[in-house]
């Protein structure tokens, strides 16, 4: 039994070299999140602001988004940081145990490097075990470093006891993706697909959550996003969700190991389709190739997104509740006061709309920001297809460079028209179905459909950086977190106005409580063709990576 297992530990000092960079970015930009995001919340709120802050427990919108409040007599900066962010904290810790542990395990074993590790006198699951034990080690090491983190930054209402249980919150939701990530690895050949596979599951368990914190709990309590934040970090400091967690972690990595031991290298557990003998004329042209390649990715987003808006659309009922007996409900809605009025002098109040229509607008913003996700995933698949040599196969035959880039940016223009409509789509379907007097569908896809230029600007962005800097497109991906921070807490932290200018977002006119202005619709879509046409540009003069 032990020769499995035999030179595990080197292997496991060899995994942790190779991702060192990997990991040290991640912990450092969470804990650089948490400790900016607590100092601003420290510096801008007086008591009594936090005390009328917890009118924010009777909006389902934003306890569907963000999470739940926990009864508490003296809300502080603590209780808030937990509402805001620790959700989103912990769904970015998901993400980074996912591509962790998918990348070392079945990414290995894709690109071939399983094999050289096996030629070496290891066991037959040295190499997976090592990469577990990476896992335990990094998340580990990312609750320990949060609980220090937040022990001394002084921030009023903090305990240690707080502190180290909001660190273990996440280091326990880390082992838990990763031993999920791990079990899914044994089901698919391909990386692409088990990701998939993860994300899925990811999705779903927001989608669970969401729902079971507005209307039942027993759902929260079976979303592995929906547990860790019954342990009431900062207000009672349960240990039992944890206890939970880890024990569910355990069974998943036991039956990960199990599987990963009776299947074949390079291969899953489950049968590959066959295809057909003979391709098709659409299919032997890049954009063919592309849609091939790709459609189940869209496809997925496009279900999950469709599910998203479904989920949320059934609070739209519980909107007309509360909106009957909170007068407070309405200020809680973005765009009442401050860049509206900035506008025009004017502009519509929102008095002169319904809280459900005023709802609608602040969940439209939220769907819009992760419309962002598929579009850019669309189009930087071309770098990947690069890195791991199947591009020039390609380029080596007549087809020209420009042309096969336009392929993956029509495959991801038409995610940036499908993703709003089917989120839409699905947010009418259900609402319509649970409210006496339903929100009309076409003002539904109006107010929706507004922010595509804003998505095409995104587009646009990916393309440049695909052409001009492909090495850097990290950049891209850290200007989609600036703009989803803003896009939360911009008006929240008074971000100055200059800086929230630089989201694409701001320009959009937030319908129906704005009125419609075509000039900066025009304007981002140019931007977004310039942007995409000196990407097409650079990328037919440069290096195509080998």
């Amino acid at each position: 039994m032990t020769e499995m297992f035999r030179n595990s530990i080197r292997l496991t000092r060899f995994t942790l070299r190779t991702e060192r960079v990997f990991i040290i970015a991640w912990i450092g930009l969470l804990l650089l999140v948490a400790g900016v995001m607590l100092t601003a919340f420290e510096n801008q709120f007086t008591a009594e602001e936090l005390q009328g802050l917890q009118v924010m427990k009777y909006n389902p919108a934003h306890i569907a988004l963000q999470g739940p409040f926990f009864a508490i007599d003296n809300f502080q900066v603590v209780h808030f940081f937990a509402v805001e962010l620790h959700l989103f904290t912990l769904i970015a810790v998901a993400i980074f145990n996912i591509f962790l542990v998918m990348q070392n395990t079945r990414g290995d074993e894709e690109k071939g490097r399983y094999e050289v590790l096996r030629s070496l006198p290891i066991g037959r699951l040295s190499a997976f075990h090592a990469v577990m034990i990476t896992a335990v080690i990094v998340n580990a090491l990312l609750a320990v470093s949060h609980g220090v983190l937040l022990s001394v930054l002084g921030i009023s209402g903090m305990t240690t006891a707080g502190a180290f249980t909001y660190g273990v919150s996440l280091g326990v939701t880390g082992i838990l993706f990763a031993s999920l990530s791990a079990l899914l690895s044994q089901f698919s050949h391909s990386t692409r697909t088990v990701t998939g596979y993860a994300f899925l599951v990811l999705i779903a368990s927001y989608l669970l959550r969401a729902v079971g914190d507005v209307t039942s709990e027993p759902l929260s309590l079976v979303s592995p996003l929906g547990l860790p934040l019954r342990a009431e970090t900062f207000v009672s400091n349960h240990l039992w969700p944890f206890l939970v967690m880890i024990i569910l972690a355990f069974i998943l990595f036991c039956l990960a190991y199990i599987l990963n031991a009776r299947r074949d290298i390079g291969q899953g557990l489950l049968p590959e389709k066959q295809g057909r003998d003979y391709a098709s004329n659409f299919l032997r042209t890049p954009l063919g190739l592309v849609w091939r390649q790709n459609r189940n990715t869209l496809f997925s987003w496009a279900i999950v997104l469709c599910g998203f808006g479904a989920a949320l659309g059934g609070i739209l009922r519980d909107a007309e509740h509360f909106a009957g007996e909170n007068g407070a409900f309405q200020m809680l809605m973005p765009g009442t006061q401050g860049r509206a009025a900035s506008y025009a002098c004017d502009q519509p109040t929102s008095t002169d709309f319904s809280a459900v229509e005023l709802f609608t607008m602040f969940l439209n913003v939220g769907f819009a920001v992760v419309c962002i996700a598929p579009v850019m995933i669309l189009a930087f698949k071309v770098l990947r297809e690069e890195k791991e040599g199947r591009a020039e196969p390609i380029l080596s035959r007549a087809i020209s460079r420009p042309y096969y880039l336009t392929s993956y940016i029509v495959l991801a223009f038409i995610a940036s028209l499908l993703m709003p409509f089917v989120t839409t789509v699905g947010l009418w379907a259900v609402s319509s179905l649970m409210m006496e007097t339903p929100l009309a569908f076409g003002s539904l896809i109006h107010s929706m459909m507004v922010y595509v230029p804003a998505l095409w600007t995104m587009l646009g962005l990916s393309i440049f950086f695909v052409g001009v800097f492909p090495k850097v497109v990290a950049f891209c991906w850290a200007y989609f977190t600036y703009i989803f921070m803003l896009g939360f807490f911009g008006e929240l932290l008074n971000i100055p106005q200059w800086a929230m200018m630089l989201s694409p977002f701001y320009h959009i006119p937030q319908l129906p409580l704005e009125d419609m202005r075509i000039l900066p619709l025009l304007a981002l879509t140019a931007v977004a063709l310039a942007l995409t046409v000196c990407g097409l540009v650079f990328y037919r003069r440069r290096d195509v990576a080998a």
